[in-house]
């Protein structure tokens, strides 16, 4: 990993006041049209891996002509073979709420075609009438299943909601009135739950985060437009579209694509520092920053930029606040 180290100095005080890291990456647009998995592959072997965006500054760095504005695949993606029919070990697969793991037994009984994350946002699990799992949108209200497992110590006892909740809100209720929300590792287990079921649509304690990056980081920011994610059948795989919005489409589509290189360390180093030099002088200001500079690459360092910043006296930050105060009274009048 590449290591740039950017260092402040601030002045009328003196010590070191702060230091902090930021990764990078520096992200490439790749012009040739690939469906998502052959671009991720060229990306692995061409850079390192496709795009992982993880705030605001990352999307400002995705810079292509102007005539290209076509859509161009991310590294984002909510592959069905994680969780669909299945309780899989990867970040957007299927876990229970008591432990935050997936299940340690591999025990599951979704219904036929579920989950299947219709419309883009079924992220909760619950039992349907026909005593089958399946998945739908957490903020859907209805009945729950809880469970207790300290009497007798060790085996869990079901216990079915007096009211209907939101998923979120019934996972609050269970952990305050009992051990979680629904949690069935067996065959043994499930029967047990359903036998409180009483045949009814309720919440167990199944949730996922949907969509994972190819680089297996796990930042969760999302720039998603209006309506998106909504999976449209087989739309497990993202793109950013030419106003950096992002959408779901088929991973099928052949696409350009955005690929990062090698991750960078940036390290931001703010001093204080006190001097008897004359600071306005530019020509002391060069001098100090070319003694520290040989100082540091003495040390090794040579991947770093000095400059200075040197804030304003107080009374003349006092004396701009009171321009600022008669202005905004000017502009206001009586």
């Amino acid at each position: 990993m590449d290591h740039k180290l950017i260092v402040i100095f601030l002045f009328f005080g003196f010590g070191l006041t702060s230091a902090s890291h930021i990764i990078l990456h520096e992200y490439h647009y790749v012009n040739l049209k690939m469906n998502w998995t052959n671009a991720q592959q060229y990306c692995r072997v061409k850079y390192s891996d496709l795009a992982t965006i993880e705030s605001m500054d990352g999307i400002s760095r995705l810079n292509r002509r102007a005539l290209e504005t076509s859509p161009a695949w991310i590294g984002l993606t909510d592959d069905p073979k994680s969780w669909r029919g299945t309780m899989g070990n990867d970040a957007n697969s299927w876990r229970w709420t008591a432990t935050d793991e997936t299940s340690r037994t591999g025990f599951h009984d979704w219904a036929p075609g579920q989950p299947d994350n219709n419309g883009g946002k079924e992220n909760c699990g619950y039992v349907t009438r026909t005593g089958k799992w399946a998945d739908n949108e957490c903020v859907l209200r209805r009945r729950f299943i809880c469970y207790q497992d300290t009497n007798p110590p060790g085996q869990k006892t079901y216990t079915l909601s007096p009211t209907s909740m939101k998923w979120s809100d019934a996972l609050a209720y269970c952990r305050k009135h009992y051990k979680d929300m629904a949690m069935m590792e067996n065959d043994q287990e499930n029967t047990q739950m359903l036998s409180v079921a009483l045949n009814l649509d309720v919440w167990i304690g199944l949730y996922r985060e949907s969509w994972r990056w190819s680089d297996n980081s796990s930042s969760r920011f999302r720039n998603w437009a209006s309506h998106e994610p909504n999976n449209k059948g087989d739309e497990h795989c993202s793109v950013d579209m030419i106003n950096h919005l992002w959408a779901d489409i088929s991973c099928s589509w052949k696409l350009p694509f955005w690929c990062q290189g090698a991750p960078k360390m940036k390290t931001i180093v703010k001093m204080k520092i006190q001097s008897d030099a004359d600071l306005s002088d530019p020509h002391a200001h060069m001098q100090i920053l070319d003694q520290i500079d040989a100082m540091m690459r003495a040390q090794g360092l040579t991947d770093f930029k000095l400059r200075w910043k040197i804030p304003p006296r107080k009374e003349e930050k006092e004396e701009e606040e009171e321009e600022e105060d008669k202005n905004e009274d000017t502009c206001h009048g009586p």
